[in-house]
């Protein structure tokens, strides 16, 4: 028989191990924006073989940024896609993401996103940005 306190440790052991394998599996990418202007950070979408959308895709705010805001919006826009190259030219129905420093701010921020494809796939995304 398992103690309340041993069960309550193996829950904070597996929800800590869970939480450090998302941080590992987050893809993180380094960009950069002028002072004062927008930044688009991505255009996520999923498409069928004919470039028409699967689906809504969901993005969330995980880590907000601590100088500036995020803007998510649905929208038809120009992505890359690695399966789907034949829609690379083309606007597609999807969510896009977009960075504002805040006014006369200067220097690193960060942001944190959550994207769930309407296919079930989900993938962390994390953007270290340089406002210059």
């Amino acid at each position: 028989m398992t103690s309340g306190a041993t069960r309550a440790g193996i829950s904070v052991a597996l929800l800590t191990s869970l939480m450090i394998a998302s941080e590992a599996e987050a893809q993180t990418e380094t960009k950069a924006v002028a002072s004062g202007t927008v930044l688009r950070l991505a255009h996520f979408a999923s498409v069928n073989p004919d470039c028409t959308s699967r689906g809504v895709t969901v993005v969330r705010v995980t880590d907000a940024p601590t100088h500036g805001a995020v803007q998510i919006r649905r929208e038809r826009s120009f992505t890359t896609f690695r399966k789907q190259q034949q829609c690379d030219d083309q606007r597609v129905d999807g969510t896009t993401v977009e960075y504002r420093p805040e006014r006369g701010y200067l220097g690193p921020d960060r942001v944190g996103l959550d994207v769930i494809y309407p296919t079930g796939n989900e993938r962390m995304r994390v953007y270290d940005i340089s406002v210059r």
